[in-house]
């Protein structure tokens, strides 16, 4: 004969609290961008606070008779009047630093969505740091920058080792005898 527990008197363990949702101690991901690649990892310094670090290369480029829309990364243009036509183009490798503030991802959790890879909206303060290949800079109109900034994103889980994390900001391009403030624009997929 049988008897649950609850007939004899006796309790069972209370139920599990879920722990609250916090960022994952540690993330390495090989990373896609619109122009480029890089490989990063993310640690965890309290339940909402990450350090993001990584070695990366970018493809950049400019052409003096279009808009610079996505080529520029890197590049400041000194004179926008230079007096003659030219392009340039080029690989160029960086390292990159970014601390982040995960916002939402107690209340994705408690809403029963995936939080893995720290799927969630963050704040980031941004700074990169690239090494100019001589191809690159090839006209005294340019000037190699170093971009530093601020950006709002969402990354979201794809599946269990794939993430799409998309950004908006304005980072403020800093060369030698220049600083431009611009929007940016990034997405990227990553694999973990």
């Amino acid at each position: 004969m049988f008897c649950s527990e609850a007939a004899r008197g006796q309790q069972g363990p209370p139920p599990s609290q879920p722990s609250p949702a916090q960022v994952e101690r540690v993330l390495t991901a090989a990373v896609l961008d619109y122009r480029g690649v890089a490989v990063q990892q993310e640690r965890g310094l309290s339940s909402r606070v990450t350090l993001l670090g990584g070695v990366g290369a970018h493809y950049s480029s400019f052409s003096s008779d279009q808009a610079p829309l996505f080529g520029t990364r890197f590049l400041n243009v000194v004179e926008k009047e230079f007096g003659r036509s030219y392009r340039t183009s080029g690989i160029t490798p960086y390292v990159f630093a970014e601390a982040r503030i995960y916002a939402n991802l107690a209340h994705r959790s408690k809403r029963g969505h995936d939080t893995r890879a720290n799927a969630g909206t963050y704040l980031a303060a941004v700074g990169e740091m690239p090494f100019a290949p001589g191809d690159l800079i090839n006209v005294q109109n340019l000037q190699l920058a170093y971009p530093v900034g601020l950006k709002v994103g969402m990354r979201r889980a794809l599946g269990p080792y794939v993430y799409l994390e998309g950004s908006v900001g304005a980072m403020l391009k800093i060369s030698q005898n220049q600083r431009d403030l611009g929007p940016r624009l990034d997405l990227a997929l990553g694999f973990h």
